[in-house]
């Protein structure tokens, strides 16, 4: 079962974009940051580039979950889900290992670069303890952002939006502290500003994180929830 999940993702579907997805997206990423940093710092920051790795680990475990669910709902695999055995934990506790594995394989490869650049072994090591997190916080939000989008007219709406955020709601390059007050709210709607600030500087109370998650995660499954009934009563999706 685990396999066909991992031969139904499209950016594993030929080398060219397994090093798209793996390598040059994830290096064009950080580097924009790197640069940004250097801009108004006047230094490299390798803080930075752990943070954008463990960051783009997370995003790629959302868009993972997501595409794997929208790619059943395509083959109709999710009426015969909800029908039969809604809460299936061999079908969830598949979904949720590829996701984690393709985040943890995106972060591996690119932490190797970095230790082989001269990365402080110190920051690296802060970055492959919290990886675990980063990967569930991904998966988790990729589940509850396909959820609410399950019967919209574009299943990857809200994936899109949440994706597109990521970075600013992270802290990367500044602690959201420094932000405005409104900017700090809309930053706490994501989970992945207090990990990074612990890879930026070896200490953050996790527990919010957790509790954003959690929310998250109620959320999704809410919505999962009350769409069953109507999604079986319809027959069919709208995209």
């Amino acid at each position: 079962m685990i396999a066909t999940q991992f031969s139904g993702l499209s950016f594993l579907s030929n080398w060219r974009t397994k090093i798209t997805y793996f390598l040059i997206t994830p290096l064009i990423d950080l580097m924009l940051l790197v640069l940004i940093n250097l801009q108004y710092t006047k230094q490299f920051d390798w803080r930075v580039v752990i943070a954008s790795i463990a960051i783009d680990a997370a995003r790629l475990s959302m868009q993972t979950m997501n595409q794997l669910l929208v790619n059943d709902s395509d083959l109709r695999v999710d009426f015969e889900l909800i029908a039969k055995r809604p809460f299936s934990l061999r079908f969830w506790l598949a979904k949720s290992l590829v996701a984690g594995v393709i985040g943890t394989t995106l972060a591996l490869i690119n932490l190797l670069l970095t230790f082989c650049f001269g990365a402080p072994l110190s920051i690296i090591c802060r970055g492959l303890f919290l990886l675990p997190l980063f990967c569930l916080y991904g998966t988790v939000l990729g589940f509850a952002t396909w959820a609410l989008s399950w019967q919209m007219n574009d299943p990857y709406f809200l994936q899109n939006i949440v994706s597109g955020i990521t970075e600013i709601a992270a802290g990367i390059l500044i602690v959201i502290t420094a932000y405005p007050k409104w900017l700090q709210l809309f930053a706490l709607l994501l989970p992945y500003s207090s990990p990074v600030n612990f890879i930026k500087f070896g200490t953050a109370s996790l527990g919010g994180s957790a509790i954003t998650t959690a929310i998250w995660l109620a959320i999704g499954l809410l919505a999962y929830v009350l769409q069953i009934r109507p999604v079986l009563a319809r027959g069919k999706h709208r995209y």
